[in-house]
């Protein structure tokens, strides 16, 4: 049976100091998507626009980064980064990875995860904000 895999986007609301990815993003959305992610997920991992993929217990400084404001280039970059530190901790062939989040970064991480060989779904593809918090709230036990 294949793992499933959580790769969930930062939040623009952050804490005014470093911490721990996990604990340093502070928005309602991400907040949800944590509690999901730990309740329906084998393993999750972050991506953000600055530091590209993290890990749960990765220490990081808040910053002001947004892929909005990157080169067509830069975006390719990042994604193409992003989904190579994801393979030095999945295997494609034993995992389906659960992408979470805005259309802004899932342009350019779909096709470099297909790339790599992942299969992926976008649970919430579609979803104002407001009805992914709505549904965040629905899927709680």
């Amino acid at each position: 049976m294949k793992r499933k895999i959580g790769l969930l986007a930062t939040a623009r609301k952050k804490l005014n100091h470093p911490a721990a990815a996990i604990d340093l993003y502070i928005s309602p959305l991400f907040l949800k998507s944590v509690h999901f992610a730990k309740q329906n997920y084998d393993a999750f991992y972050f991506y953000s626009a600055k530091e590209g993929f993290l890990t749960q217990d990765q220490w990081i400084e808040p910053y002001n980064v947004s892929i909005k404001n990157f080169s067509p280039k830069e975006k390719h970059d990042w994604a193409r980064k992003v989904v190579e530190e994801l393979l030095n901790h999945e295997k494609p062939e034993d995992c389906t990875v659960y992408l979470h989040g805005g259309w802004v970064y899932r342009e350019h991480l779909q096709p470099e995860l297909a790339k790599a060989g992942f299969q992926f779904e976008v649970p919430l593809e579609g979803y104002s904000i407001g009805n992914q918090l709505k549904w965040y709230d629905e899927q709680k036990d």
